[in-house]
């Protein structure tokens, strides 16, 4: 009787203590893996390039992309201006006249919309309030928001180089033709498929592995993605 009381309780003993194993080891999966779950998700947001928190200007354009004469010579007056406050409002001042008259970039406006020598454009709202949008070429209005942004870095450099009228036609300017702030994205966009990828990874990998925190990497995840968009559009250029 004493030697099967011993036996009951040597199993039981072991029982207990493959329970303890059993849980200690499936608290070190746990750690384990929340903690390669986390690495993944930290790398994947640390290796965001710094190009697209502090974009370099964006040359979507080549230079042997076909630009009117207007445009360029605008182009070329920003550059010459950059420093300049009463020079550079007045160069401001062209290209909004290019803009809201299509001054000097070409095409016929009519009621219909605007002919062009390649086709035709009819839409109301740009065509009656600011034609020139649909008579520019987009290598054309990326060549002005790139020569905007260039004279503003340059005359917010200097001192009494830059006035509120220049900055009110600036911000004028841009939004008309850059309403989707590509300018500002375009470093980031080029890197997103890659870095969402990464940020996917880590997500699937923690709902796998760690649902325990899976809620809280899905939310890291989002603000990893759309977080830059906004730091970027809010920062502006």
């Amino acid at each position: 009787g004493n030697a099967a009381a011993v036996r009951v309780s040597l199993q039981t003993d072991e029982n207990n203590q493959s329970e303890a194993n059993n849980k200690n080891n499936n608290n070190k999966n746990i750690l384990s893996t929340t903690t390669a779950a986390a690495s993944l998700l930290a790398l994947a947001i640390t290796t965001t390039p710094l190009l697209s928190l502090s974009p370099q200007p964006a040359f979507a354009y080549e230079e042997s992309d076909y630009a009117s004469e207007t445009v360029t010579t605008v182009v070329a007056q920003l550059k010459s201006t950059a420093g300049d406050a009463a020079a550079t409002f007045a160069t401001l001042e062209d290209v909004g006249k290019i803009i809201t008259e299509g001054k000097g970039v070409g095409g016929t406006l009519t009621y219909d919309g605007v002919r062009l020598n390649e086709g035709f454009v009819a839409d109301e709202d740009t065509t009656i309030y600011n034609p020139g949008l649909s008579l520019l070429t987009s290598s054309e209005k990326e060549r002005l928001v790139d020569a905007i942004i260039q004279n503003r870095k340059v005359g917010l450099s200097g001192t009494d180089s830059w006035s509120e009228e220049n900055e009110y036609a600036f911000d004028f300017l841009k939004q008309k033709l850059d309403p989707l702030h590509m300018h500002e994205l375009e470093g980031y966009l080029g890197i997103l498929p890659f870095y969402g990828a990464a940020l996917y990874i880590a997500a699937i990998f923690a709902q796998k592995n760690a649902r325990g925190i899976f809620p809280l990497v899905y939310g890291l995840c989002a603000l990893g993605v759309f977080g830059p968009v906004f730091l970027l559009v809010a920062t502006g250029p």
